[in-house]
């Protein structure tokens, strides 16, 4: 790396980010860029010249949460952002070691205490407790998702800033709320494009610093991004026949069908039917997010629906491809059920040794807007009616208003199961990706400096070509269009004028990820890599915004 006046001890760093606690949704995200601006006034350069950080509220945010945005000016024009979220999910799932979780090294020692006292691992376990004794890994929550990334980042800048004869400038930039729903990137987008556009700066790239997890020694995830996935909510409420448990073949559980939903659907890499184009790149299989039946209190009658909601990562685009591939797996499983209930009917009547009647069943896939067009015929208005008073109920819970507005709709549709309604939950997230004729020189230069990245320090840093998991990228980069934006708000429950910002403000320039590695985020095993975090990350991150800086792309 260059000759920096302000070397940055990147563990260090990292360590008293994580130390503060800025969990979504709370005063310690809130708090956070009075944590963050004291550290980055650390560097020579801007406690010289603090104007050139800045911190911008979000419109409308009610934690009137901050993005930070920090200038470092150099020759010319062009310009290279990195940027990274600073909020970290909460710590319920350390149990006992929770009042640790945000100290790094106290947590070493309280982990291998409680690992050591146990008679039997499991083997996640058995991994954590080598890792940490080892010392190759740190634990703390945020300190994989995504601290150490924002260290690196501010340890590439002081570094940039330590060349008197540097070329370009780099934009360091901090938003809160990724773990929630993205409401930092989301106003970030626009705030970047005036903040460049007042400081006479041409974008040429944006490199996100998120982390990537492997659970072997990192050859997966030591890479640089050059996209992330899409991912799309699919619902679908099951809707039964009640009748009394005492007389179940008198109706249709719709229980039965949402478990034969989930079995098809949960992990299952191969039920939607979508192939990649990227021989051994694959998104992770589709799981259920949301699995519950209507009623608020125990009835002995069958419940009358059961909502489900798919969580669905993908390389695909269109999201009317995906949707229509989960309407066939519904329709499969809701055949399925109703063929399962005839044969546990004829097994029954051979044990009674009687005749069981049983009226003929069939099934009907119902789309989210034929269901609004039935109830708005019997109720004009009734939409709109249900959304605000979901809205007041779950003011938090996008997923659950929409559960709650499908169930309250089925009514004044007049509609009778067995049946599915199937729809479209937020949040979505668009496909970011690289323009395969803007970015080829982009690519080039990348692709070269990974290469000589590798051979002076003996590593394999790869390019693969998407994110595993979503990630701000996807409001940086947007590979959507407004057919497709129009297609997902027919198909929502609730309103989300949120989805046009993706049509907004475009950036028009090459997004990429470059993150630390580690395991286990989100969990209380959330730990990072030290070396490659601290040691090799921020001079890659370093040596690639120096490169585009010089080219002329």
């Amino acid at each position: 790396m260059g000759k920096s006046d302000d070397p940055i001890d990147t563990q260090s760093l990292a360590i008293r980010l994580v130390k503060s606690a800025s969990i979504t949704n709370t005063s310690g995200e809130v708090s956070f860029p009075d944590i963050l601006i004291p550290i980055l006034r650390e560097i020579s350069f801007f406690n010289s010249h603090p104007e050139h950080i800045q911190e911008f509220y979000i419109e409308g945010d009610e934690w009137k949460r901050r993005i930070v945005i920090a200038l470092a000016p150099g020759e010319g024009t062009s310009c290279v952002v990195l940027t990274g979220h600073y909020d970290v999910v909460d710590t319920s799932n350390y149990g006992a070691l929770e009042p640790f979780a945000f100290d790094p090294e106290t947590l070493t020692k309280k982990m291998l205490q409680s690992l050591s006292s146990k008679e039997k691992l499991s083997p996640p376990e058995i991994l954590l407790k080598k890792d940490l004794e080892s010392s190759f890994f740190v634990p703390g929550r945020g300190m994989l998702d995504m601290k150490s990334g924002l260290a690196a980042g501010i340890a590439a800048l002081a570094d940039f800033l330590g060349d008197d004869e540097r070329s370009g400038n780099i934009v360091y930039m901090a938003v809160p709320d990724e773990e929630g729903s993205s409401v930092g990137m989301k106003a970030a987008k626009k705030i970047l494009s005036a903040f460049a556009s007042e400081h006479g700066l041409r974008l040429k790239a944006i490199i996100n610093l998120d982390a990537a997890v492997d659970q072997g020694d990192g050859a997966e995830a030591k890479a640089v991004f050059l996209g992330s996935v899409s991912k799309l909510l699919p619902f679908v409420l099951f809707v039964g026949k009640p009748a009394h448990a005492g007389a179940p073949f008198d109706g249709f559980n719709p229980v039965m069908a949402a478990s034969v939903f989930a079995r098809e659907a949960e992990c299952n890499s191969e039920c939607l039917n979508i192939r990649t184009v990227f021989p051994g790149e694959e998104p992770p299989p589709p799981t259920i997010l949301y699995y519950r039946e209507m009623r608020s209190r125990y009835d002995v009658t069958m419940p009358a629906d059961v909502f489900c909601a798919l969580n669905v990562l993908t390389f695909e685009k269109n999201p009317a491809k995906v949707f229509e591939n989960v309407t066939l797996l519904v329709q499969k499983a809701l055949d399925s059920s109703i063929s399962l209930l005839y044969e546990r009917m004829s097994a029954f009547s051979r044990k009674q040794n009687e005749h069981v009647v049983m009226q003929k069943l069939s099934s009907e896939i119902i789309d989210l807007p034929e269901l609004i067009n039935r109830a708005e015929y019997v109720a004009p208005g009734i939409l709109d009616r249900l959304r605000r008073v979901a809205e007041k109920s779950f003011p938090e819970d996008k997923v659950l208003q929409t559960a709650k507005i499908v169930h309250e709709l089925l009514t004044y549709a007049q509609i009778e199961g067995p049946c599915a309604i199937v729809g479209l939950a937020p949040p979505y997230y668009a496909k970011a990706e690289l323009d395969s004729d803007r970015d080829q020189l982009f690519l080039a230069y990348v692709k070269d400096e990974i290469n000589q990245f590798n051979r002076d320090h003996e590593e394999s840093v790869k390019i693969r070509p998407y994110f595993p998991g979503i990630s701000d990228m996807s409001f940086l980069a947007p590979s959507v269009d407004a057919q497709s934006i129009e297609y997902i708000k027919q198909r929502s429950a609730v309103d989300q004028p949120d989805l046009d910002e993706y049509l907004k403000d475009s950036l028009d320039v090459p997004v990429i990820n470059i993150g630390p590695w580690g395991r286990e985020y989100h969990q209380c095993g959330e730990r990072v890599n030290r070396h490659y975090a601290f040691n090799l990350l921020p001079e890659l991150v370093f040596k690639i915004c120096q490169r585009l800086l010089k080219e002329n792309l």
